[in-house]
């Protein structure tokens, strides 16, 4: 660990260089990126955390070069490294959100969207929940912990000035995270989708057997029923499934720092 006392110009780059990754994880990640959350605060807790991680970050044999362009290009990538991270930290949240949005739809809310006010955008009702859910669940298993440590091992995993971009980073995030959350959104929505399929079959049985029956207004009633009914029923089980989700979605996480760093 670096000598906290002894502080030069260099090490005064370099953290501030640091500073701008963490403000990109601040900005961008799940909980502290929230709209809710001022721009100002975000700037201070960063700060706050830099000056937290700076002490344990390696810099021994990093040089800054005294170049204002280059020193500028240098605090850009380093931002991007904290906004790669704090990005690919909230997509298990838009797989959340877009199971959701596949219940809404079979349910027949897919027109009452609400606003959001974490993402300050429509969302629909359901996927509103889900994500009230997952944001509560991820709060009580320390998920926003596990994301400071995230971003204070990149210091380790990605020295500062080290970042590597390449091929390996760019199909790690399209190819296997965003994979993952349709597989999640999928699995989010899976117990309703069927649910639902297997009423609106029954419904249509119905139809043919007993014809003067207004099935639209009987079947619109009944799926919300049963819709709210097996939301209800899941929370345990989706409680249980996000927990698991986050273990696999840091390790993800975790081997795109290895790639970052070449």
């Amino acid at each position: 660990m670096a000598d906290p006392f002894q502080f030069t110009l260099n090490d005064l780059q370099l953290f501030t260089l640091a500073w701008f990754r963490v403000t990109g994880l601040m900005f961008v990640g799940p909980i502290f990126g929230s709209d809710t959350v001022p721009p100002r605060l975000k700037v201070l807790l960063s700060l706050v955390f830099t000056m937290i991680f700076f002490s344990f970050i390696p810099r021994e044999g990093i040089t800054v070069e005294p170049n204002f362009l280059l020193y500028i290009v240098w605090v850009f990538l380093e931002l991007g490294v904290g906004m790669i991270l704090g990005f690919a930290a909230t997509l298990i949240f838009a797989a959340v959100q877009f199971g959701g949005q596949l219940i809404d739809q079979e349910m027949g809310l897919a027109m009452a969207n609400v606003i959001d006010p974490i993402s300050n955008a429509q969302i629909s009702i359901v996927g509103q929940f889900k994500v009230f859910l997952a944001t509560i669940v991820y709060l009580l298993i320390d998920g926003h912990h596990l994301l400071l440590s995230a971003i204070s091992q990149s210091f380790t995993v990605i020295p500062l000035l080290g970042l590597q971009y390449g091929e390996p980073v760019v199909m790690h995030l399209s190819d296997t995270m965003l994979r993952e959350v349709f597989v999640i959104a999928i699995k989010v929505a899976a117990p309703s989708l069927v649910t639902l399929s297997l009423i609106t079959i029954a419904m249509a049985f119905m139809a043919r057997t007993v014809p003067e029956m207004n099935i639209f207004i009987v079947g619109f009633a009944l799926r919300l029923l049963v819709g709210f009914l097996v939301l209800a029923v899941g929370v345990s089980s989706f409680v249980f499934a996000f927990e698991r989700w986050s273990q696999d979605h840091d390790f993800h996480l975790q081997t795109l720092m290895q790639m970052m760093s070449g």
